[in-house]
């Protein structure tokens, strides 16, 4: 996987709650730490100011083509 199939992915909790799609991920030393998702992080996309919703990737339960699915934190 790359980090270009993880951008714009929509989000949902594994309740199915839709949280957004992802428009940032965020990674240390070549490791995956965070997605910004939501409209706040389009917003935080263009101005670099912290707007979007982060979900650490200690959260993310399940990934497929579709989506990428979330523990509620």
């Amino acid at each position: 996987m790359r980090l270009t199939d993880l951008r714009h992915a929509m989000v949902r909790t594994e309740e199915g709650e839709l949280i957004g799609r992802v428009f940032e991920v965020h990674c240390d030393r070549g490791k995956v730490t965070a997605l910004v998702c939501g409209p706040g992080g389009f917003l935080e996309r263009l101005t670099a100011r912290t707007h979007g919703r982060r979900i650490p990737w200690a959260r993310v339960v399940r990934i497929s083509r579709a989506e990428i699915i979330v523990a509620r934190g």
